[in-house]
């Protein structure tokens, strides 16, 4: 790693290296993933400067490390890369062993005002979930007809897509991210006077203690995944577990659980870059705010969001669609000179607007005319 030297004449000669880091590492007192990630971020920005030949940076360096990593990560890779050295030289200036360099510069702006990821509609919800189960069976029927197979692996066809059901529940309707599927275990379920509940070890939590209603069907088929895995289910078992022959009983990692409910959509027919598993925690808060009436407050609390201005996005949600209406709506508008096609198309807005019982009046209506 680079040695840096100091550039300050207020302080004695230091030199930032390996032992400052280890020391400002046990400074930030974070959990083992945060401190792993300041660890890589630093990393990183060392190996730069030693490719760069810079052994006393200044703050004009510290800016060209960021416009080069906005030119190869994207904004909010580069707002983590960027805030790891930031904080570091905070402390470096601090504890006198060199100056503040990185002292208000500025990451790239990242949009808050819309979804990278897509959500779903409630019909494309049932129709993966209809898929996985449609394709889950005729797995386990093609492993029962298959002459040289065994039992286990019969059973282990079962398992596994009992397994990806219960997943996929989960995120969509509850809204657990993948992280929080993995961390997930058995004793985390729970039922309490006729309600079903799953702990969740959420974000920036040191355990599974943010307590989650799911739906009863989703418990059950949480519940009928335990009863048919091979592995054991004790109480501090990880709740999602692989069934490989090496790695059976082992708790899945989250970018296996990542991978496995992008294929499920993907096999359902929703193929895209921007539908991926997180996608599936989206369509959770979307649907939330339709069901609830854009209820920000019980969204937030559903979806346990710790910035309102997270849930405040799912306002905008419908907003595509409106556009897409206007475009074609425009469109008429223009050639409809000369014709009746822009009436038309005023009156199909105000019936596209009405709900089933105007509609009835609006067809009764019309039959007492032209009788």
């Amino acid at each position: 790693m680079n040695t840096l030297q100091t550039i300050t004449t207020q302080t004695p000669a230091a030199t930032l290296n390996r032992d400052l880091i280890t020391e400002f590492i046990s400074y930030i007192d974070r959990s083992e993933k945060t401190t792993r990630t300041y660890l890589n971020n630093l990393k990183q920005f060392f190996r730069w400067l030693q490719a760069e030949e810079i052994r006393q940076p200044q703050r004009t360096d510290v800016i060209r490390y960021r416009d080069h990593l906005t030119a190869t990560r994207k904004p909010n890779t580069v707002k983590q890369y960027l805030q790891s050295v930031k904080q570091f030289f905070s402390w470096t200036a601090a504890a006198g062993y060199y100056p503040d360099i990185a002292a208000n510069v500025h990451a790239p702006k990242v949009r808050t005002d819309a979804h990278k990821k897509e959500a779903l509609t409630a019909a494309d919800v049932l129709n993966i979930e209809n898929n996985i189960q449609a394709s889950s069976k005729a797995k386990a029927e093609e492993a029962r007809t298959k002459a040289k197979d065994t039992a286990g692996r019969i059973d282990r066809a079962t398992e596994q897509g009992k397994r990806l059901y219960a997943m996929y529940l989960l995120a969509v309707t509850a809204g657990l991210r993948t992280i929080e599927l993995q961390r997930a275990n058995i004793r985390d379920l729970e039922t309490r006077g006729g309600n079903a509940y799953i702990y969740v070890h959420g974000k920036g939590r040191a355990e599974a203690d943010q307590k989650k209603p799911i739906a009863r069907e989703v418990y059950e088929a949480l519940k009928d995944y335990i009863l048919t895995r091979s592995a054991p289910a004790a109480p501090d078992s990880p709740l999602f577990v692989a069934t490989g022959n090496r790695s059976g009983g082992k708790r899945l990692a989250a970018t296996t659980i990542s991978t496995m409910l992008k294929k499920a959509m993907q096999h359902a027919g929703y193929d895209s870059d921007r539908l991926t598993a997180h996608s599936l925690r989206h369509t959770a808060a979307t649907n939330v705010m339709d069901i609830t009436h854009d209820n920000l407050y019980l969204t937030q609390t559903y979806m346990r969001h710790s910035n309102p201005a997270t849930t405040e996005i799912y306002l905008h949600r419908d907003t595509v669609k409106q556009e897409s209406e206007i475009a074609q709506r425009l469109y008429n508008h223009y050639h409809s000179v000369g014709n009746d096609s822009a009436d038309a198309d005023d009156l199909q807005t105000i019936i596209s607007g009405m709900n089933p019982t105007q509609l009835a009046r609006l067809t009764a209506l019309a039959n007492a005319i032209t009788r």
